[in-house]
């Protein structure tokens, strides 16, 4: 019971980090397409695993650095506190950092592939696959609705 109220917890945190922070939902954008290129040039199963590990990295950063701003605007109370602003810019550069290596993993393993969009639209289910990415960015750029 208590791991899967955890379990919930943690949820509840990704949903509110999607909801209210921008960038996590620019993330996952630039993930959707990456994933797409990935898929559509069906690369081998530890190329998945890295993107997914880099992918993953961002994500839990962008969460991290979120609860480092909330946690230090709470401490400062409002006030503007160097130390505060400090932390504030520390965690937004582990987010920096952590986006520059999975950038550059990406460009290392997709970089012979980035062309591929020349070929892409000569099948019909390309098409498709262009769709639902698509409907995907755009899901994920608009926020949800806030609860009550």
């Amino acid at each position: 019971m208590i791991r899967a109220r955890a379990f919930r917890y943690a949820w509840r945190g990704l949903r509110m980090t999607f909801r209210e922070e921008a960038n996590f939902r620019v993330h996952l954008v630039v993930a959707e397409a990456i994933l797409y290129i990935a898929f559509v040039e069906r690369v081998q199963a530890v190329t998945w695993a890295i993107l997914f590990l880099s992918v993953g990295l961002v994500l839990a950063l962008e969460c991290l650095n979120t609860a480092v701003e909330r946690a230090v605007d709470i401490a400062a109370a409002g006030q503007r506190k160097p130390l505060a602003a400090a932390a504030k810019d520390a965690a937004a550069g582990a987010v920096l950092a952590g986006s520059l290596a999975a950038a550059g993993v990406g460009f290392a393993l997709l970089w012979g592939r980035l062309g591929m969009l020349s070929h892409v639209l000569r099948n019909p289910h390309d098409y498709v696959g262009l769709g639902v990415l698509a409907v995907l960015v755009v899901l994920t750029l608009r926020p949800l609705p806030r609860k009550g």
